[in-house]
């Protein structure tokens, strides 16, 4: 008797053991997220990322730190989330531009953006602009383009590297017409304004958010806005398309992805998380103030979305001959 008993005592501690254990794997997060953005800290995709981040872990209840990985025009830092353990730890924080465009230009971007990630939401819109210094003899969007004509090579531009925004946008117009523009790749959107405005390099295209302040200054000359319509807070930029090449509107988006195969019941706790934090009135502000254009999506609608940004782009840029898949 006193044996049997002692093996069922023993027996109901280890389930007593075993369900504890269970319920503290099952708690999330109980240590540190890492929100990992593949640029380097200052250009747009970092900047925006940090819009949130502290919201996002007061919302979560825990710390989210983020971890820039440049690289590759994006490559480095997204593969590494692909690589990454599929525990809720590890997110990417990143633009149309890498998640759309990326694998149809690039052979080294080895990841499908719907096969290989799960959208979790879509924050918004950040519209671009092509500036030149103040003092540069170019003053709109088709000068810019005929002294490229008339000038091969000539004319410098600075990207935040291959695969950003503004490389997409450049090279579009580039493939459509046929002008020569030397392509001057950075380490992010941040490193290319340094070098515009320390005359380094002729022009670049980047996100308001991090040209906007040096052209509401007078540093940096605005030839056109990368959009549908013209950017509110800057009414009188007018668009790619006003000034004759509408097929330069490659307008970036940013979202927040998870690798695929997180769980289920870690992808319920940040699902609703992201989507209170993107739709915070304190937030889209912020974002509004960054001349970002706040726009929650949630899973599903993201999904869509992307899929329906896959076949706008990859069209394009196989019509202008540009694409390497």
């Amino acid at each position: 008797m006193k044996r049997g008993r002692l093996y069922w005592l023993i027996c109901g501690f280890t389930f007593l053991f075993f369900l504890v254990g269970v319920q503290a794997q099952e708690k999330y997060p109980n240590r540190t997220i890492e929100l990992v953005v593949p640029f380097a800290p200052g250009g747009t995709t970092d900047l925006t990322a940090r819009i949130y981040t502290e919201n996002l872990a007061q919302t979560l209840k825990g710390p989210v730190t983020i971890n820039n990985k440049p690289g590759g025009g994006g490559v480095t830092g997204i593969l590494y989330v692909t690589r990454a353990k599929k525990n809720g730890y590890t997110l990417l924080h990143a633009a149309g531009a890498q998640m759309s465009i990326l694998p149809i230009i690039t052979p080294e971007a080895t990841f499908d953006t719907l096969r290989d990630f799960i959208p979790l939401g879509h924050f918004g819109y950040v519209p671009s602009v092509f500036v030149v210094r103040s003092d540069s003899p170019i003053k709109s969007f088709r000068e810019m383009v005929e002294y490229a004509r008339k000038n091969p090579g000539k004319l410098t531009n600075a990207v935040g590297g291959y695969g950003t925004g503004s490389y997409c946008n450049l090279q579009i117009l580039i493939g459509n017409t046929k002008i020569n523009i030397n392509t001057i790749p950075f380490k992010s959107g941040g490193e290319t304004v340094t070098a515009v405005l320390g005359g380094h390099v002729d022009m670049t295209s980047s996100g308001f958010i991090s040209l906007g302040s040096h052209i509401k200054a007078g540093r940096l000359r605005p030839l056109a806005t990368v959009s549908k319509n013209r950017h509110p807070d800057f009414p009188d930029i007018p668009t790619t398309a006003e000034e004759g090449y509408p097929y330069v509107n490659f307008c970036d988006w940013l979202g927040v992805f998870a690798p695929v195969g997180v769980p289920q019941q870690v992808q319920d706790v940040l699902v609703p998380a992201i989507e209170k934090v993107f739709k915070d009135p304190q937030v889209s502000e912020r974002a509004k103030a960054a001349f970002l254009t706040p726009d929650y999506k949630n899973p599903q609608e993201f999904r869509k979305f992307i899929e329906s940004e896959n076949l706008t782009w990859g069209k394009l840029y196989k019509d202008a001959g540009l694409s390497v898949r």
